[in-house]
């Protein structure tokens, strides 16, 4: 005779492994649907966190930037305005010529031009210069207006002032030096 399926009992042992079967299946559907995508969705925000932590830190930096130059900019319009200095287009050659010709009208120069260097879209043109003045008056007004007169960005390297005879108080002076102008290259 055959026991129809529907109305088996169950041994204990069969209920046992049917339980532990279940709590297998229990055990990883839990896994499956709750612990591993908590779990993905908790790293993507630490991405997601560390992402905007850069970007903060960027954020921060450009900020302090700004700030920067902008206390810069507020002290330069603060000077007078014969003491701002721009930053001309590369070349500016020529228009310093034109330049030295006016300042050193009057006495007997001698002009060299290095090599420009670049650096970050700034050129460097150095100019190696030697000139005689009539007296002191005559040597500080060459070079206030080589220097601040100029309107342009420059950075005296060097200057030597000697006596042509006797002692620089008195009589012609002889002076030489080095200065460096400063030009913006777009590009």
């Amino acid at each position: 005779m055959r026991q129809n399926v529907m109305t088996h009992r169950l041994s204990n042992r069969e209920k046992v492994l049917l339980l532990v079967l279940v709590l297998v299946l229990l055990v990883g559907l839990y896994f499956y649907v709750v612990h591993y995508p908590i779990t993905n969705r908790l790293d993507e925000i630490e991405l997601e966190r560390d992402d905007l932590l850069v970007s903060q830190a960027v954020a921060d930096t450009r900020l302090q930037t700004y700030n920067d130059m902008k206390a810069e900019l507020e002290e330069i319009f603060a000077m007078p305005e014969d003491e701002i200095t721009v930053m001309p287009a590369y070349s500016n050659r020529e228009t310093l010529l034109l330049y030295f010709d006016k300042i050193f009208a009057g006495t007997s120069q001698v002009l060299n031009f290095d090599d420009e260097r670049e650096t970050d879209g700034i050129v460097e043109r150095t100019v190696r210069f030697s000139f005689n003045a009539d007296s002191y008056a005559k040597a500080r007004q060459v070079l206030t207006d080589l220097t601040v007169g100029s309107g342009y960005r420059c950075l005296l390297d060097s200057l030597t002032v000697s006596p042509v005879e006797g002692n620089i108080e008195a009589g012609a002076l002889r002076i030489s030096g080095t200065i460096t102008f400063y030009e913006y290259k777009a590009g």
